[in-house]
């Protein structure tokens, strides 16, 4: 035992000596540079923060400029890496999470600046716009912040002042035609009925000093405060009232244009009856998806498989946990899609607690065993890159 022992302190002892890092310097710049970015590129981001840490020769391949497009060219819109946000203690944080296998580490994430992060607002092309709240006296002001948690540089959004008795609502995304980011707020203020009295819609430009306000409006947003729920086309979607039918409302899909900025209703899945709460939307493999409870524990998804195209609509999974091998008793609630992975199954958050991937084929769901994980969260799917801020809002992507 003895002898066991003092060979893996050898070892131990091998690896940490001074002399040995030197050698593994010198046999990083034996190599051809080109073939070390490209093994690099094909890394986790998570493993090439580690090796950025480890040698000067580490950091200096992770900045060279060739390797952001060449790890870009590498990343899949399947089996994203995880963006969590953990709303449930005096301080939030947000988490990481890879994108290996079932088994996921979580990491937490420090944001830019020494402020409390009060919500995400979403995620697009490996950026992380989030809010930081500041109150002082009758009014509340938001902070935001675009940045790349791997990067660390941020490009920062005018703050927006809030009195307390409005709502409101950030999204943020990117349009392809144009080539921008932007910001858009919806700020509702209400009457005592809970009826909206007035509809605020502002937009800014990621690269301009200010927000603009816009005329169009949508039919009605009443219910939506919180983040769009769906980013498809380069523009945001929300499941909403949008009017009145005899003496029950009529709910539909919303988007917001980013290019145009105009507000539109979307064509919903064929069903019978199309009820705001009972539809969550979300976006698998690129198109816009919704949820539909049919009843407790049984969920169909549809997918918009062209899109604002009605009769593209098709339902392409329909599941129920009681049938789904002895699944645990929290699924029979109302799930969140997350994404789609690529070995083809998908992955839900239950109950704001539960990362759960479902097998449409053996119909069998699995709780995903993630180490450090939150009690309540919420979740972003999330491409990383290597792009910092500032550089990707001069890319033409």
């Amino acid at each position: 035992m003895d002898a066991e022992e003092g060979r893996k302190k050898k070892r131990v002892n091998h690896a940490d000596d001074p002399s040995n890092r030197a050698m593994v310097q010198i046999d990083l710049h034996l190599l051809p540079r080109e073939i070390l970015l490209e093994v690099l590129s094909r890394l986790p981001i998570t493993s090439m923060m580690d090796f950025k840490t480890t040698s000067h020769a580490g950091y200096d391949l992770i900045a060279d400029p060739r390797l952001p497009p060449m790890f870009r060219n590498r990343v899949s819109e399947s089996d994203p890496c995880l963006i969590l946000f953990n709303y449930d203690s005096p301080a939030p944080r947000v988490y990481f999470v890879d994108s290996e296998g079932c088994n996921r580490r979580i990491r937490k994430i420090d944001p830019p600046q020494h402020s409390e992060v009060y919500n995400l607002v979403g995620s697009c092309n490996g950026l992380l716009c989030v809010s930081f709240l500041i109150i002082g006296g009758s009014s509340v002001s938001r902070s935001l912040l675009i940045y790349n948690p791997f990067v660390g540089d941020a490009v920062s959004v005018p703050p927006t002042d809030r009195l307390l008795d409005q709502r409101e609502a950030f999204g943020f995304g990117f349009h392809s035609r144009t080539g921008e980011f932007k910001v858009i707020r919806i700020v509702s203020f209400e009457l005592e009925l809970e009826e909206v009295e007035e509809l605020m819609v502002q937009v800014f430009t990621v690269g301009t000093t200010e927000w603009r306000d816009i005329v169009a409006t949508p039919p009605r947003l009443a219910d939506v405060i919180g983040p769009p729920e769906a980013l498809v086309e380069g523009s945001l979607h929300w499941v909403t009232v949008v009017g009145m039918e005899g003496v029950g409302p009529i709910s539909g899909i919303i988007s917001f244009n980013l290019a145009d900025e105009v507000f539109e209703e979307i064509p919903h899945p064929p069903c019978q009856r199309f009820v705001s709460r009972r539809y969550r939307l979300s976006v698998l493999n690129g198109c816009l998806s919704a949820v539909r409870l049919v009843e407790i524990g049984h969920f169909d998804i549809w997918v918009m498989k062209q899109y604002h195209v009605k009769e593209s609509w098709v339902k392409q999974f329909s599941f129920d946990p009681y049938f789904a091998g002895g699944s645990p008793s929290y699924l029979i609630s109302f799930p969140k899609v997350i994404c789609a992975l690529k070995n083809g199954e998908i992955l839900l958050q239950y109950n704001y607690s539960s990362l759960v991937s479902y097998d449409p084929v053996e119909n069998r769901f699995k709780t995903l065993q993630t180490s450090g994980l939150p009690n309540e969260f919420q979740t972003l799917p999330f491409l990383p890159s290597l792009f910092s801020a500032k550089a990707t809002m001069n890319l033409q992507l």
